[in-house]
C-alpha cells in the first residue's frame, strides 16, 4: 500500500508530466514561428522534462516489485538507477541540444521575429510550472522546512521527491531567461541576446543534471545512513550493559524507505545461548526504534577473545 507522501509525489510527477508536455509544444510552435533559439531551447527543455517525468514514473514503479531469488534485498534501488537516467536525459537532450542551437544562432545572426505569441506561450508555460511546482512543493514540504533545498537534496535517500522541484524551479528560470532574450532582442535589435538565453538556458539544464546526477551515482554505489543516525545506532548498541566492544557496524540504502545494517559486538564473559539471543533481540528493538526502515538487520555476536578490539 502506497503512503500519502508517495501518493503526493506521483501526483506531482504526472501533472508535471502532463503540463510539461503540452508546454513542448507551444514552445516549438513558437519557437517556428519565431525562428527563436531561445524558445526552441525553451522547447527542448520541456520535451526533456517530459521524459525525465515518465523516467521517474518507471522507476517508482518498478521498486515496489518484491523481493526474489535474482534480487533477494528487493527493487528499492530502481529509483536510484531512473533518477540517474533522468539526470543524463536532461543533460544530453536538454542541456546539449540548447547550447549547441545557441552558439549556432551567434554565428548565424538569423533574424528573430517579434511575435507576441511568444510572450504568451511563455505565460502559459510559467503558469502551468508555477501550479507543477506547487504540487511538488507540498509534495516534500516536510523535508524542505527542516533542511532547506540544497541541505534537502544532499542528504535525502529519495532524489526522485526533489527532481520535480529542481526541474520545476529550472524550467521558470529558464522562461524567464528566454523572456529577457527575447526583451533585449525586441529592444537592441539584436539576435545575439537571443542566442545568449539559449545557452545560458542549456547551462541551466546541465547544472541540475550534474547535481542530480552526482547525488544518484553516491546512492547507487550504496550510501550509508546519515552520520548523526550512525552515531545514535553506535551509542545505542555500546551503552547495553551486556555488550563488552562494538566492533563494527555497516548501513547502506537499499532503497529510499529499506535500510540493511550490519552489527557485530563482543558481548560479557559467562552468557548462557538463551542470555545471547536475549541480548541479540534486545540490540535488534533498540536499532529498530532509531531506524524504523531497516529490515535487514544481522547482529552477529561473539564472546570476547582476549583480544583488544577495534573500535568504531
Amino acid at each position: 500500500m502506497e503512503s500519502s507522501g508517495h501518493g503526493e509525489l506521483k501526483i506531482a510527477i504526472y501533472a508535471a508530466l502532463f503540463g510539461n508536455l503540452i508546454i513542448a509544444i507551444m514552445k516549438l510552435a513558437a519557437a517556428i514561428n519565431s525562428s527563436s533559439s531561445g524558445m526552441l531551447a525553451e522547447a527542448a527543455h520541456s520535451f526533456a522534462d517530459s521524459g525525465n517525468q515518465l523516467i521517474l514514473l518507471i522507476g517508482l514503479r518498478l521498486a515496489l516489485k518484491l523481493p526474489d531469488a535474482a534480487h533477494p534485498f528487493g527493487y528499492g534501488k530502481d529509483r536510484y538507477f531512473w533518477t540517474f537516467l533522468a539526470a543524463v536525459l536532461m543533460f544530453t537532450v536538454g542541456a546539449t541540444f540548447s547550447v549547441f542551437h545557441g552558439v549556432q544562432a551567434l554565428s548565424s545572426h538569423e533574424e528573430v521575429s517579434h511575435s507576441g505569441f511568444n510572450y504568451i506561450v511563455l505565460g502559459i508555460a510559467a503558469v502551468l510550472e508555477m501550479a507543477a511546482l506547487t504540487l511538488a512543493l507540498r509534495a516534500t514540504w516536510p523535508e524542505l522546512r527542516r533542511s532547506g533545498l540544497w541541505s534537502a537534496v544532499r542528504l535525502t535517500k529519495d532524489p526522485t521527491r526533489f527532481i520535480v522541484v529542481l526541474e520545476d524551479s529550472a524550467a521558470l528560470l529558464g522562461i524567464g531567461l528566454a523572456a529577457a532574450g527575447l526583451l533585449l532582442v525586441q529592444v537592441f535589435d539584436l539576435a545575439f541576446f537571443d542566442g545568449v538565453a539559449a545557452i545560458l538556458i542549456g547551462l541551466v539544464l546541465g547544472g541540475v543534471a550534474i547535481i542530480l546526477g552526482y547525488e544518484s551515482r553516491s546512492l547507487l554505489l550504496g550510501e550509508s545512513v546519515h552520520p548523526a543516525v550512525r552515531r545514535r545506532l553506535v551509542a545505542a548498541v555500546e551503552r547495553h550493559p551486556q555488550v563488552h566492544d562494538l566492533i563494527d557496524m555497516q548501513t547502506m540504502h537499499l532503497g529510499p524507505e529499506e535500510v540493511l545494517v550490519g552489527i557485530e559486538v563482543h558481548l560479557r564473559d559467562d552468557m548462557t545461548t538463551d542470555a545471547v539471543e536475549q541480548v541479540v533481540n534486545e540490540i535488534e528493538a533498540s536499532v529498530r526504534e532509531i531506524i524504523p526502515q531497516a529490515d535487514h538487520l544481522f547482529v552477529e555476536a561473539k564472546p570476547p577473545d582476549g583480544e583488544q578490539a577495534d573500535r568504531l
